[in-house]
């Protein structure tokens, strides 16, 4: 189940996290900037390699030569930093990013009028 493998990544990645074997640093030592300015580093990090995909896409060569290929496999590890970071600033923060971004969808689903044939977040962390 998603939820059960998200939950034991988040358990691990805080683990590592403040682990003295890991990064040595406990989650509350940073404040919401230090969290937001290194989601946002990965973020840039991916942005530019979006902007190199997009230079393929036009025909213009990478002055590095990189293939499509190695980029995309570049930008999924851009992108899973930055989510492993929202998840620990998440934690800091007290909640379940997951959880956070269930209602938040069903949320704005119901406001649009979207709905959804099979509605998995239903009577997840709170009753809609």
């Amino acid at each position: 189940m998603m939820n059960d493998r998200y939950t034991r990544f988040s358990e691990r990645n805080r683990k590592r996290c403040e682990s003295p074997i890991g990064f040595n640093h406990p989650i509350h030592k940073w404040s919401p900037s230090d969290w937001m300015v290194a989601t946002f580093g990965e973020l840039g990090e991916a942005a530019n390699i979006i902007k190199k995909l997009n230079r393929i896409r036009d025909g213009i060569k990478n002055r590095k030569g990189e293939t499509e290929s190695q980029l995309k496999d570049d930008l999924r590890e851009e992108l899973a930093d930055a989510f492993t970071y929202l998840d620990l600033m998440a934690q800091a923060f007290g909640f379940d990013l997951l959880s956070a971004a269930e209602m938040k969808f069903a949320k704005l689903s119901d406001e649009m009028g979207y709905v959804e044939e099979y509605r998995p977040f239903e009577g997840r962390d709170g009753e809609r």
